[in-house]
């Protein structure tokens, strides 16, 4: 196992400058400390070579991950920082979400410290469009790491039972995966916006499996040799009923992981937390149970044939471990990237590759779903 360059004495002057900085605006502002968040991932005073512990690799969607936490989608939306997630503890990344035209709506954010928890108005999926990623993944073709990109639609529709909406949707979709699929290791439907009506799909299950069945024909004709996997991301609030029956399209339709979950827009959830008056969804801590449960819920429904990514409330490696043992293979996180700076990764991975030993577990995939066993 390689050791880690150990930082100079200036750099490490600037890594306490930056989180001290960072620290006091986060609390005031959120969006400038979004931009300082994204600089100082960039900044040579953070590690510049994470330790590689063997019990972190993971066998997911045919690849080995160094290690299964990845970035998840809405961190980055422009493609501009995929080394340096790797540099800081990342073992993959997801980009966008974008969708086929570019949309500039900016989201409304509001941090909520003492909850760890975001609150985000989020009208659309604001990107620079699919064709802005084509180019940045072609100057990228060959990625230093694992890396999938995020889609989805951004039609509007009054009558959602319109039959000419899902064949519009159809048509938006595949020109999305068309850009991206050659240049990608997955692929990854967004269905978990709470208000956006491709969303709606998850509600209608012969017109979802219609739509993934002819996305992975397209992603193979337009990537036959280097063929990306395709995903799908669920938002949190599905009922009971509709799991199974997701559960089933999934598999038979060929999908190769699912994403669990995204925001949650319930107003029981911001009651909690205080904000009911407050338009918007949350994100962050208070996640972390609902998602861990309906991760497990999908992991019994498909009994464990079908990979799971977890995302929602984690924070720290007992988090992450939680996930794994629910039935999660692959972590994702963002809130608490937002929340504990650019060493979060790194300190995941140390806490999880700790548990793992102490539990008795080789590997991480050894310990996937084993509350059940």
């Amino acid at each position: 196992m390689a050791t880690p360059r150990k930082p100079s004495l200036i750099e490490k002057l600037s890594k306490k400058v930056f989180l001290f900085i960072w620290f006091f605006v986060k609390k005031t502002n959120p969006n400038t400390a979004r931009r300082l968040l994204y600089w100082g991932i960039t900044d040579q005073a953070f590690l510049t070579e994470v330790p590689r512990d063997p019990i972190l690799q993971t066998q997911a969607l045919g690849k080995t991950f160094q290690n299964p936490i990845g970035i998840s989608a809405g961190f980055d939306n422009s493609f501009k920082y995929n080394d340096e997630l790797v540099r800081i503890g990342f073992g993959f990344s997801e980009f966008g979400t974008f969708t086929y035209h570019k949309d500039r709506d900016t989201a409304q954010t509001y941090f909520l410290p003492r909850q760890e928890a975001i609150l985000v108005d989020l009208p659309s999926w604001p990107n620079p469009g699919i064709q802005y990623i084509q180019k940045q993944l072609i100057d990228r073709r060959r990625l230093p790491h694992i890396a999938g990109v995020s889609i989805s639609s951004s039609l509007e529709v009054e009558d959602k039972d319109n039959k000419e909406f899902y064949t519009m949707l159809e048509q938006d979709v595949l020109r999305s995966v068309q850009l991206v699929a050659p240049y990608c290791d997955f692929i990854t439907l967004n269905l978990s916006h709470p208000t956006m009506p491709i969303t709606n799909l998850i509600h209608v299950p012969f017109q979802l499996a219609s739509l993934l069945r002819t996305m992975k024909d397209h992603i193979q004709r337009h990537a036959p040799i280097l063929t990306p996997k395709l995903v799908v991301k669920l938002p949190l609030e599905l009922t009971d009923a509709s799991i199974p029956l997701l559960a089933d399209v999934f598999m038979q339709e060929g999908v190769d992981a699912v994403i669990i979950a995204g925001f949650s827009g319930s107003k029981s959830q911001k009651q909690r937390l205080g904000n009911s008056h407050m338009k918007g969804f949350v994100t962050g801590r208070p996640l972390m149970e609902p998602s861990t449960l309906l991760l497990s819920k999908f992991y019994q429904a498909t009994k464990g044939k079908l990979p799971l990514i977890a995302s929602g409330g984690v924070f720290t490696g007992e988090d992450a471990y939680r996930k794994i043992c629910a039935g999660a293979t692959l972590v994702q996180i963002h809130t608490a990237l937002l929340f504990k700076g650019p060493d979060i990764a790194n300190d995941i991975n140390q806490k999880l590759a700790l548990l793992l030993k102490q539990k008795g577990f080789k590997s991480v995939n050894e310990a996937v779903g084993s509350q059940y066993f």
